[in-house]
């Protein structure tokens, strides 16, 4: 897979949500705390923690109550093939929500844009390894059903490596005002 290039001028506002960006554009991607400790990640993490016991499940892979994400790394130090990427969604009244693990693309380069309807995640990460080079990458391209205002998408990275993407649906009353001011 090619790197992708940033052949767009990025305009965006800080929000308490995260960062904003203009639609067919790349995301600034807000930092925040630990997955698990971090406030702004708790309406997610259950639908996280369920996709990370379905992958656990089907390696067989011992779960420690613990530390969930410390299983869970170990699976993917031991494979780690796109489908053992935990992708878990939800949705509210307000919003669609997608978290991802990108862990391991942490160190390298991850971009989040927005294009044609479409939100789509990138990681790319290379490694020097005694004589030899590595990379790997991911391509992911999420859609929402419904309408969503794919300008005020944002995107949010814990500390320790999990991606979440806020994607604010438009509500029925906002379409009818847009409709009855244009008639």
């Amino acid at each position: 897979m090619t790197k992708m290039e940033n052949e767009n001028t990025v305009s965006h506002e800080e929000t308490p949500e995260g960062t904003k960006c203009k639609e067919d554009s790349l995301l600034p991607i807000a930092e925040k705390g630990l997955f698990f400790h971090d406030s702004f990640f708790e309406d997610i993490r259950k639908h996280f923690e369920t996709a990370i016991d379905q992958i656990l499940d089907m390696w067989g892979e011992t779960k420690s109550m613990n530390d969930l994400m410390s299983s869970f790394t170990r699976v993917r130090e031991r494979n780690s093939q796109e489908e053992n990427q935990v992708v878990a969604f939800s949705e509210d009244d307000q919003t669609h929500k997608v978290v991802l693990d990108v862990h391991d693309f942490k160190s390298g380069d991850v971009k989040v844009r927005v294009e044609d309807k479409q939100v789509v995640v990138e990681g790319r990460m290379e490694k020097d390894e005694d004589d030899f080079k590595s990379m790997k990458s991911f391509y992911r391209r999420f859609n929402f059903p419904g309408e969503v205002n794919m300008e005020a998408v944002t995107s949010a990275m814990s500390s320790d490596g999990v991606l979440t993407i806020t994607a604010p649906k438009i509500s029925q009353d906002a379409n009818d005002t847009t409709r009855t001011k244009g008639q």
